[in-house]
This record gives structure tokens, sequence and C-alpha cells, in this order.
């Protein structure tokens, strides 16, 4: 009875570790990193507030300006419901009206934000069902009306839960190192 205990206690661990591991899945893409790609955007760090070294803004007056941020290259991301949040500085020619484009892979989903307001702070987008591949944001300059800009700083994902309809064959973060130790565990009391 006592070896069945522990197997319990074990397992109802390892199952709160691997969704603790899981929900703990933060993913910040920056204008300056691999995930991010632009056109007709340029660096800045004339307003305060930017993540990173900088952020970028398009030139006021022209179209078909864009940012875009893609998760999937980093290694924590997987299929499931995530939290999206925008960060951008603030200025007195930021788009009351700019355009944002969430794709999860298998829909979208319109945005329009006013980054006239919020600056400096992480802007709450919504959460989303991603697929494993093919999850981006996008801000474009396509509603912006003369003598605005968008501004292009950083968007972060935060895991809330897997996705019922996702694949399963793709652990949650931590999953793998939470199951390993509880293979090693039942492997010490053989032995003993």
């Amino acid at each position: 009875m006592e070896l069945r205990s522990l197997f319990t206690r074990l397992a109802t661990s390892a199952l709160l570790t691997a969704a603790v591991a899981a929900n703990a899945a933060v993913i910040t893409v920056d204008n300056t990193d691999a995930g991010f790609t632009s056109s007709g955007l340029n660096f800045s760090t004339y307003e305060p507030g930017y993540f990173g070294a900088n952020y970028m803004a398009d030139t006021r007056n022209s179209v078909g300006d864009f940012g875009m941020w893609d998760p999937t290259g980093d290694s924590e991301w997987v299929a499931g419901i995530w939290k999206v949040e925008m960060l951008w500085t603030s200025g007195p020619t930021r788009a009351n009206n700019a355009a944002v484009t969430v794709d999860s892979g298998s829909s979208t989903a319109s945005l329009v934000i006013n980054q006239l307001l919020n600056g400096t702070v992480w802007n709450d987008l919504g959460e989303y069902s991603f697929d494993l591949s093919g999850a981006s944001v996008m801000i474009d300059d396509s509603n912006s009306t003369s003598g605005q800009n968008i501004i292009a700083d950083a968007v972060r994902f935060t895991f809330v839960s897997a996705n019922p309809a996702a694949p399963t064959d793709v652990p949650a973060p931590g999953t793998v190192l939470v199951l390993l130790g509880a293979a090693a565990a039942v492997l010490r009391l053989r032995r003993k």
C-alpha cells in the first residue's frame, strides 16, 4: 500500500509540475529578433519606453508598410491557446487605427488598435488557438490616415493551455523533463 501511495503522489506531482511548466512558457519577439520581418519601417529610439534596443516606425504618408512577428522558431513554441500582447511607444503621431492581423495558422482575426493610447505597456490583444506552424501577428498601415505612423516594437506570447484540437505528438514545454524525472524515481525504487 505504501508503494501505491508513493506512485500516486509521484504521478500527481508530475502532472502538476508539467501543467505549471507548460503555463510558464512566455515568448517575446522583438523587432530585432529573427522572428520579425518588416517592410517600409525604420529603426528609432526617439521615444522612450521601447522593448530591447529600439523600435520601428513607418514613414508617414506611405502605404504598404508592415511589421510581422512569428514565434514559431522559438524552442518553447507548441500548438495551443496563447495570450497575445503588443508593446509600442507613446507619441503624438501614432496611428489611432492601426490594422493588426493575428494569424493562428488555420484562421485569422483582424483588429484595429489605437497606438495613441497605452504606450510603453503590454496591451492585451486576446487569446488565440494557434497551430504548431504558421502563427504570426502583423501590424500594417492600411488604415492609417495622413500624418500618422504605426509602431512595431515587440509582441509577447504567453502559453495559456493546450488546444484539444491541436496535434498531440508534441509535448508541452517542460513535460519531457518531468516524465524523465518520474521514470528515474521509479527506477531508484526498483533497485531498493
